[in-house]
């Protein structure tokens, strides 16, 4: 695909964008002596650029970090919701003991082993909870209703 767009620095240091080869001027200072540095093939990716490169450096650092945990934080959600409801449900029933009973232990144990960080067995068992599925037997166990 061709690249129509450009990021332009200009003799201030500001960036912006332009359609390739446009001679524009800058929208900080006004001049037309800025350069092309990089051409892009959306509006999307360019508008991307131009605002990463105008950020100061110890801000683009910090940016960063917060978008790399937002992304580790959107990918536990999909981890977590990989199997839905179903392996979830499915894992309850592997971590239920022969009587019937289901532990927080048993069932950490078993989300674990399938690879789960989160949720956690406690929110787990209370979503079941609040859902009818479980009831609680004791302290730590829990029985199914369904």
């Amino acid at each position: 695909m061709e690249k129509h767009w450009a990021l332009v620095r200009c003799t201030c240091g500001s960036a912006f964008g332009s359609p390739r080869g446009a001679r524009r001027a800058c929208p900080h200072c006004g001049s037309t002596q800025g350069s092309e540095s990089k051409f892009f093939e959306s509006p999307d990716e360019l508008s991307d650029a131009v605002a990463k490169s105008n950020l100061p450096d110890g801000i683009a650092q910090e940016v960063e970090s917060k978008l790399s945990i937002q992304e580790a934080k959107a990918e536990t959600k999909s981890t977590m919701s990989r199997g839905g409801p179903e392996a979830i449900r499915r894992i309850l029933k592997q971590s239920t003991s022969s009587d019937g009973t289901l532990t927080v232990e048993s069932l950490s144990r078993e989300l674990l082993k399938e690879g789960y960080e989160e949720p956690t067995a406690e929110r787990v068992i209370g979503s079941a909870e609040l859902e009818g599925i479980l009831i609680r037997k004791g302290p730590e166990a829990w029985i199914w209703l369904q």
